[in-house]
C-alpha cells in the first residue's frame, strides 16, 4: 500500500457501529420520531439464484425480479412492512459512492411521482462505512420534504452500497424506521452474492476513513500474486463526504499495480470519478530505461516522461521497508515513489522516520503536502494513524485484514 493511501487504524475482525445521525429529531413531532424507532425482525427468505454471476443461495425476504437486462438486475424485497426495499445488481456502474448517490437522486424522483408532489427539501441524514465479511459498504440515509405548508409530508430514504468482484450491489428503503431490518437484508443479499465468489489474496486489509467523528468512506486493497511471483494490488476506495446539510460530494477510485517480490513497481495506472465526471485517469509505464505516463487530469492530456529513472517503491513495498525499518537501528529510511494524487509527472522522494513519546503511533511519512503519524506493527501492517493535509485530519481505521504483506 502506498503511504499516501496509509489508511492505518486499530485492527478490528468485524466492524459494526451505529450510523452517523446528522439531524437531529429533538424538534420534530413525537408521531415521527416514533416511526423513526420502529423496527420488525425480518424471518422469511427467498432462493436468489443469477447462473451468469454464480450467485445460488438464501437471501432475507420475499424476492420479485422486477427487471432485468444485461449486467443489470433489479429486485423488489417484500420483508413484511408497508414499503419493500429495493435492491439492484450492476456489473456496469460509477463505483459506490457515486452510484449510490445516483440510485438515491433517482428514487427522490420517483418518490416525487408517487406522492404527486415536488421535493421542496433534503438532507443529509445519516452516513456510515463498515464491513460485511471482507466486503466494505458504504450508508447514506436521506431525509426529505414533499410540497408546501399543510401538504408537506416528510420520509426517510435510506441506501446502502457494496462491491463484491465485478459487481455493485445497491438497496434503498422509502419507509420511516425499519434501520436494523433494512441492513439485515443489505447485508443478507449481499453476503448471498458473495458467497461463491472465489478468493486468492493473500493479504487483504480494508480501512475506514472518517472526519471528526463522521465517517467519511473506505480503502480496500487485495494482494495477490500471478504464476511469476510478481503481485497485482488492487485499490478501490470510495468516499461520501458531507459538504453541507443536504449535498454530498462523492469520489470513487480504482488503481492497479504491479510490483516484483522485491518492492519495486512494474506498472500501475490509476482513475477516479468524482461527483459523476471522470476526475483523473492515469498509466505508469516503463520502456527505454525510463518512465512514463500518459492520461488526464478534468479532461486535460497528461504524457510526459518522469525526470527520474531508477527504482520506484510500490505499495507492496511500501510495508517491506515498514518492517525493515522497524527491525533496524536506523531511525529514518528515505525512497522514491510514484504517488499521482500529489504529481503524476514526477517521483517524488518520501521519508520514512521513527518516533517517540506517541502511544498512537511509532512512524511518520513525509509525503510532499501529506504527512501520517501512524502506527505500524512488526509485520509491517498499519494499525492506525492520522493524515493531514493542510487543515484537514483524517483518522484512519482498520476494519479488516487478512494474511500479511508476505508472498506465500
Amino acid at each position: 500500500m502506498k503511504f499516501l493511501s496509509g489508511v492505518i487504524a486499530v485492527l478490528i475482525f468485524s466492524f459494526g457501529v451505529d450510523a452517523k445521525t446528522l439531524v437531529g429529531l429533538e424538534q420534530f413531532p413525537k408521531w415521527f420520531k416514533d416511526a423513526v424507532a420502529r423496527d420488525t425482525k425480518v424471518k422469511k427468505s427467498t432462493k436468489l439464484k443469477i447462473p451468469a454471476l454464480n450467485i445460488d443461495g438464501r437471501a432475507l425476504g420475499k424476492y420479485t425480479l422486477a427487471e432485468e437486462s444485461e449486467g443489470f438486475w433489479y429486485y423488489i424485497i417484500d420483508v413484511g412492512i408497508d414499503s419493500p426495499v429495493e435492491c439492484y445488481i450492476f456489473s456496469e456502474f460509477d463505483g459506490p459512492a457515486n452510484s449510490l448517490s445516483n440510485i438515491i437522486d433517482q428514487s427522490l424522483t420517483g418518490v416525487e411521482a408517487l406522492n404527486n408532489k415536488k421535493l421542496s427539501a433534503r438532507f443529509n441524514y445519516a452516513i456510515d462505512t463498515g464491513v460485511i465479511d471482507n466486503i466494505p459498504y458504504l450508508q447514506l440515509d436521506t431525509l426529505y420534504n414533499l410540497g408546501q405548508g399543510n401538504e408537506k409530508v416528510a420520509g426517510i430514504l435510506k441506501g446502502a452500497a457494496a462491491l463484491v468482484g465485478e459487481t455493485l450491489q445497491i438497496c434503498i428503503h422509502n419507509e420511516l424506521g425499519y434501520q436494523q431490518a433494512f441492513i439485515d437484508v443489505f447485508e443478507s443479499f449481499v453476503t448471498t452474492v458473495a458467497e461463491n465468489q472465489a478468493k486468492s489474496a493473500f493479504f487483504e486489509p480494508i480501512y475506514h476513513a472518517s472526519i471528526g467523528d463522521t465517517p467519511i468512506g473506505y480503502s480496500h486493497e487485495i494482494y495477490t500474486t500471478d504464476a511469476d511471483g510478481d503481485v497485482s494490488i488492487q485499490k478501490h476506495t470510495a468516499f461520501l463526504i458531507p459538504v453541507d446539510a443536504s449535498s454530498i460530494s462523492r469520489s470513487d477510485s480504482v488503481a492497479t499495480e504491479w510490483s516484483y517480490p522485491d518492492g519495486s513497481v512494474i506498472n500501475s495506472n490509476v482513475y477516479t470519478i468524482d461527483n459523476g465526471v471522470i476526475g483523473s485517469s492515469y498509466d505508469l509505464s516503463r520502456s527505454d530505461d525510463k518512465w512514463h505516463v500518459e492520461g488526464q487530469l478534468q479532461d486535460k492530456p497528461i504524457k510526459a516522461e518522469l525526470a527520474y529513472t531508477g527504482w520506484l517503491l510500490s505499495g507492496f513495498g511500501s510495508h517491506l521497508e515498514t518492517k525493515k525499518l522497524l527491525a533496524s537501528t536506523e531511525e529514518s529510511a528515505e525512497f522514491n515513489m510514484w504517488v499521482s494524487d500529489a504529481d503524476p509527472t514526477s517521483a517524488m522522494i518520501v521519508k520514512l522516520s521513527k518516533i517517540t513519546g506517541n502511544p498512537d503511533a511509532n512512524l511518520k511519512i513525509d509525503m510532499g503536502p501529506f504527512l501520517m503519524d501512524f502506527q505500524a506493527d512488526e509485520k509491517g501492517i498499519f494499525r492506525k494513524g492520522t493524515m493531514e493535509q493542510g487543515p484537514i485530519s483524517v483518522t484512519l481505521t482498520l476494519m479488516y485484514s487478512h494474511g500479511e504483506p508476505k508472498i506465500p
